[in-house]
């Protein structure tokens, strides 16, 4: 998967929890309280998905969001973890960009 080291975006926008940074890896002296205020900064913007290097943490926005549409998989589609916002589709097209790569490197 990615590596925060190919992100140089990420350090331009901030490290700090308070500007809902869209990678916590990247948040300097992260503690309990940073993680929950970057959480809670991104969730008032209904940013609701947040990656941690790989990991991808969700927070439930008990509301309707429009980020399952079509336009939203197709922003996904064929585009690296390193250069897309956090997303459920961002983890299932990586995960389907390695399976392709794996089945060819198998084939030749």
């Amino acid at each position: 998967m990615s590596s925060v080291l190919r992100r140089p975006e990420l350090a331009s926008r901030g490290c700090r929890p308070e500007d809902g940074v869209p990678d916590m890896i990247v948040i300097s002296n992260i503690d309990e309280n940073g993680i929950n205020d970057n959480l809670r900064t991104r969730y008032k913007q209904d940013l609701i998905y947040t990656f941690t290097g790989s990991i991808l943490v969700a927070v439930n926005p008990y509301k309707n969001i429009p980020i399952y549409e079509q336009d939203n998989v197709l922003e996904y589609s064929g585009k690296k973890l390193a250069g897309v916002e956090p997303h459920i589709f961002a983890i299932s097209e990586a995960a389907f960009q390695r399976l392709n790569h794996n089945n060819n490197v198998d084939d030749g």
